[in-house]
């Protein structure tokens, strides 16, 4: 954290903490043989070695806390419960960031997948489509574990719907590894046993429904825990299915929280927050904040004052200690800002009523977004 004094709120990893960018070189250790591998990572997480194979499943949206306090839902990943180990994702706790971060090994601030949005051209362009945006390989220029491996003759593969093998996401975070693509869960399982069985050395098992589930309906719905009961009951058919020798590890990207409406700030009614903000992009709690030329120190004091313990308001140069140094930090506006409990910030001028409505959502620094599992499953 170099000079930086965090709130008490946020969960940060100290200096020799595993992350999220740890995990698939300690995932690629268990592979006899294997190249760009941790050994000292693979131990920390209790991964075993002398596998033939790996098979990685990511699934978006469960964090460590939202899986242990809803074991009654998941009776497969319940059977783990002892062998769990509870890491930290990178900040801000979102998916362009976290998965880009576990295909390269690199924080966000060097491979400029700083959040949900950015500031692009006078606009807030989303980081998972890049819609009229750059191309995603110009943006997101750090080398993928996946094209490191395939320059040494190593296959992968990327099981996700068909529609995510050009996006925008799949080509900055996941590119060097074939994609194939299959829309339900019991198609993807389907998919990475064929997989396996044909021999392909790492096969990346990616699942979204349960963060659709959250976003849609929040983490403490009955849709949620059902979302998480029917991914758990395919897992389980999965794992008594896979070839020998296979290693098998589970983690997630972020986890979650819902907000309440009542403690939404909308710039729209918050003269205080509108004024020389010229932009807000990231997310609903982790705001970019693009104030006029000029403004960027009283727009940072401003918000600091009227949000109080509700925030953390950081300037790019602070932003290096929790984003990693790099050019991100020049993407991120003239402050970042990372809401406490269930406070977030919106801007109902620019931002649709269902974005804002949202009450299942990420991009902070509690431990509920920004503790993620791994899990050796077999």
């Amino acid at each position: 954290m170099n000079e930086l004094i965090a709130p008490e709120w946020a969960d940060l990893p100290g200096p020799q903490d595993l992350c999220l960018t740890d995990v698939l070189s300690a995932g690629l250790a268990a592979v006899d043989g294997m190249s760009l591998s941790d050994e000292r990572a693979r131990s920390a997480l209790g991964i075993e070695g002398g596998a033939q194979q790996l098979l990685f499943i990511l699934v978006d949206g469960l964090g460590y806390h939202l899986l242990v306090n809803s074991f009654a839902y998941a009776a497969t990943l319940r059977s783990f419960r002892d062998e769990i180990r509870a890491i930290h994702t990178v900040a801000p706790s979102t998916t362009a960031a976290a998965i880009t971060a576990f295909g390269t090994g690199a924080y966000p601030g060097a491979t400029r997948m700083v959040g949900y949005s950015v500031a692009y051209e006078g606009r807030a362009m989303n980081l998972l489509a890049f819609e009229d945006g750059p191309c995603p390989q110009q943006w997101q220029e750090v080398a993928t574990r996946f094209e490191l491996l395939a320059a040494q003759g190593i296959d992968s593969v990327v099981i996700s719907p068909a529609s995510f093998s050009r996006s925008g996401l799949t080509r900055a975070a996941l590119r060097g590894a074939r994609h194939r693509g299959a829309f339900s869960w019991d198609e993807r399982c389907e998919a990475a046993l064929q997989e396996l069985r044909s021999g392909t050395p790492l096969v990346y098992l990616y699942w979204s429904e349960i963060d659709h589930a959250g976003h849609a309906h929040g983490v403490a719905s009955d849709a949620w825990n059902t979302a998480l009961e029917h991914f758990d009951a395919g897992l389980g058919r999965l794992l008594t299915r896979l070839p020998s020798g296979v290693r098998t590890v589970f983690t997630a990207d972020h986890g979650m929280v819902d907000v309440r409406s009542s403690r939404l700030h909308d710039l729209a009614q918050e003269r205080v927050l509108a004024e020389d903000v010229e932009l807000l992009a990231g997310e609903t709690r982790a705001l970019h904040v693009h104030a006029r030329p000029g403004r960027a120190e009283a727009v940072r004091a401003r918000w600091q004052d009227a949000l109080g313990d509700a925030a953390w308001v950081l300037s790019p140069d602070e932003a290096g200690a929790l984003l990693g140094e790099g050019p991100g930090l020049s993407k991120i506006g003239d402050a970042i800002v990372f809401m406490a409990g269930r406070e977030g910030v919106v801007d109902s001028r620019v931002q649709s009523l269902a974005m804002i409505s949202m009450p299942g959502v990420h991009g902070s620094l509690t431990a509920e977004e920004m503790r993620i599992p791994v899990i050796q499953l077999s």
